[in-house]
């Protein structure tokens, strides 16, 4: 091989290793974009959310399954929801958590909370931070459920604890579906609901 052919040889492979290091560079910049997206929230979810109420659910008294319409929870973000129970409950347990109601509308009421996230998904529990007996949340910087007593941040997602005192109590989840609505199992709780 002369030396033209090895000089040759050379450009091709360095030529080579530019176009592999745009491939590396455009597969970082699509990953990174995508993390951002999924991690940061899109730019369309507000900063800062309230819970609206919906008085006016489907209950079905033999299954425990609690419907709102799906346009009222992606609209509002933040929806709480108050559910008549069958029996005066003062407090009960639920996932190896003890949940006081006494302190909340005569206990008379399961509240609820569902929450439609920046990542498009639809997550409930029961509205309830216990060591600090609140029943009220807010959303802020888009990503953070935020207890309105303690100041405690929840990851929005996961219901993860990020800050504050109560991290290790977020809203119990409940199993949610979308099925004519959003469905929430609020007979996981083993409460008895009124219709």
């Amino acid at each position: 091989m002369g030396k033209k052919n090895r000089k040759q040889m050379k450009q091709e492979v360095k030529g080579g290793s530019n176009k592999n290091n745009l491939v590396v560079a455009a597969i970082l910049v699509i990953v990174l974009g995508y993390w951002g997206m999924t991690q940061l929230g899109g730019s369309d979810y507000p900063n800062l959310v309230s819970g609206v109420f919906f008085d006016t659910p489907v209950v079905s008294a033999d299954t425990g399954k609690v419907t709102v319409p799906e346009e009222v929870v992606t609209n509002s973000k933040l929806v709480f929801v108050d559910v008549k129970l069958d029996n005066v409950t003062s407090e009960f347990n639920y996932l190896g958590r003890r949940i006081i109601l006494s302190s909340y509308r005569n206990a008379e009421y399961l509240p609820l909370v569902i929450i439609s996230t920046p990542n498009g998904n639809t997550i409930s529990g029961v509205r309830v931070c216990e060591p600090c007996s609140s029943f009220s949340f807010h959303i802020v910087d888009g990503k953070y459920l935020q207890c309105d007593a303690c100041g405690t941040r929840w990851d929005i997602e996961t219901l993860q604890g990020i800050s504050g005192g109560c991290m290790s109590y977020p809203p119990p989840r409940l199993s949610t579906g979308l099925v004519g609505g959003v469905v929430v199992e609020a007979g996981q709780t083993g409460l008895k609901i009124r219709v």
